[in-house]
């Protein structure tokens, strides 16, 4: 029988919700009762970052050290010099260093790409960052296979320990440990954080998956031509699972009967100790409302979002990079104008620390803080963000001051495309500006028209298709603008259209019926 949960018999602590629809699939992860990061997943939208594919160079760039490799893509996928991963040495990679946290494949001499790659070659590689906008997928020639408490490195033989571990003898130990159980010579292994307290038969079970699976695709890579996919990452929801669930979570609730199976027979296979911490929820009210989880996500998708007694934060994003706004707002404190200004900015460094995560926003990010007069007070804000984003598991790069202009640059590793782009579509009518012509001007665009018009003898009877709002503004006023049209010499038959934009308008000729629009708006 599956095991059952209500929302009201658990105090939220560290915890994982999946939430399943025909529609789309949404997984939370929630620490300390608030959402620190949101996946949605829906079918017309895979996720392909850590796909390992078989691919051939279509073209060799020498002045950008880059080129061009065919997936099986729409686009062909971008690769760097710097990134193209040299033939195993297992001599070469000898680790001197049995502290040394620096893969050995990277430290080879870089060489210019027209000595590394040749159009028509076959080579593997992984995407690293999904295609976004109008750009290609990037790869690299660098693979890995990520377990739960390891990651597997293929053309290595490099064995690492995640830096969060400080203990030289344990770090020594556990190196021993990979080296010892390593079966496949052309493998390195990093220990994950949380690996590092794991048992002998956990690495053993773990290093047996992750080297079949990389036996696996030097077989496919063997036996298909190029382009072909040999591996595909884990679907989001058993990707989330093995990167964050761990003694740590307190439980794992799913929506979906299937769903729930699925998960709780792959955390049997891998820990089994903890598959009682999964949970099935079939109450009728939604789970994320339950859980009181959908106001927050209802958040990820407006660009203001409320911080408390009237601030707020401006999240807007675009090609280059996204600008966050702090404002006080109705916040105007009551006498040390400065203390409350650092109490709202200090704030604003967790909801933003928050936002950044929760909507996936990468590349540059500048923040505008509320300007502040006091050096220690800068100081304090700029350790209390960098505090604020260091659980983020994004590699980020906070600069090192606040800029003269008191903006706050920092860079955010970008993997794949935004949160709100992908669950959302740009805006037909405004094109994703956020701004469409008042009224007033949509008026005055046409009077030119008309004008142009006239000069070139064109229809002096015309029918004016445009939207309700716009006619509005024409008719009012006792129709002053619409007779200020036909009192340059044409007559005008008004048709509101609900569908027209507001911004734009049609002309027609009233006899034949002949659109005129292009013929005289002066583009």
């Amino acid at each position: 029988m599956a095991a059952r949960v209500r929302f009201q018999d658990f105090h939220v602590r560290r915890d994982i919700f999946i939430n399943v629809s025909p529609y789309e699939k949404r997984i939370a992860l929630v620490e300390d009762g608030r959402i620190s990061e949101l996946v949605v997943d829906r079918p017309e939208s895979t996720r392909i970052v850590g796909n390992i594919y078989k691919g051939r160079v279509v073209s060799v760039l020498p002045g950008m050290q880059a080129a061009f490799i065919d997936i099986g893509l729409e686009k062909a996928a971008f690769i760097h010099a710097s990134d193209v991963c040299p033939a195993f040495d297992a001599a070469a990679q000898a680790d001197d260093d049995e502290d040394s946290d620096e893969d050995p494949r990277k430290r080879a001499s870089e060489k210019p790409i027209d000595q590394l790659l040749r159009e028509g070659q076959e080579i593997l590689v992984q995407i690293v960052k999904e295609p976004i906008s109008m750009k290609g997928a990037k790869v690299t020639g660098y693979l890995s296979i990520a377990g739960r408490f390891l990651v597997c490195m293929p053309n290595s033989n490099f064995i690492g320990v995640s830096k969060k571990s400080r203990d030289h003898s344990a770090r020594r130990r556990l190196k021993k440990l990979v080296q010892d159980l390593r079966g496949c010579p052309d493998v390195g292994y990093i220990v994950r954080t949380n690996g590092l307290q794991e048992t002998e038969e956990e690495f053993r079970a773990e290093m047996a998956m992750l080297e079949s699976k990389w036996e696996f695709c030097k077989a496919v890579a063997r036996e298909v031509e190029a382009p072909a996919l040999l591996l595909a990452e884990t679907e989001a929801a058993v990707g989330i699972l093995r990167d964050y669930f761990s003694e740590r979570v307190d439980k794992v609730v799913v929506d979906d009967a299937d769903e729930f199976r699925a998960i709780r027979a792959y955390i049997r296979e891998l820990s089994p100790e903890l598959s009682g911490r999964i949970h099935y929820y079939d109450e009728k009210l939604p789970l994320f409302d339950a859980f009181e989880l959908e106001q927050d996500v209802q958040k990820v998708y407006h660009k203001k979002v409320w911080i408390r007694k009237g601030s707020h934060l401006i999240i807007e994003t675009t090609e280059a990079m996204t600008t966050i706004d702090v404002n006080t707002g109705r916040n105007v404190g009551k006498d040390d104008q400065a203390a409350t200004i650092l109490d709202t900015n200090i704030a604003a460094c967790k909801e933003i620390a928050k936002q950044i995560r929760l909507r996936d926003l990468g590349g540059i990010i500048v923040i505008d803080f509320i300007d502040m007069e006091s050096e220690d007070d800068k100081d304090r804000l700029l350790r209390e963000f960098k505090k604020c984003v260091r659980s983020d598991r994004a590699p980020i790069t906070v600069a090192s001051q606040i800029s003269q202009f008191g903006l706050v640059e920092m860079t955010r590793k970008r993997v794949r495309e935004q949160l709100v782009r992908t669950v959302s579509v740009t805006c037909p009518t405004c094109e994703g500006s956020g701004q469409v012509l008042s009224a007033a001007s949509v008026t005055a665009s046409i009077d030119r028209w008309i004008r142009r018009s006239i000069v070139k003898n064109g229809a002096k009877k015309l029918i004016l298709v445009i939207h309700p709002k716009v006619s509005a503004y024409l008719l009012e006023d006792r129709a002053f603008a619409f007779h200020r049209l036909e009192s340059q010499g044409v007559t005008i038959d008004l048709v509101e259209d609900e569908d027209c934009s507001p911004d734009t308008w049609r002309i027609f000729h009233a006899g034949s019926l002949e659109e005129l629009t292009q013929q005289f708006n002066g583009v």
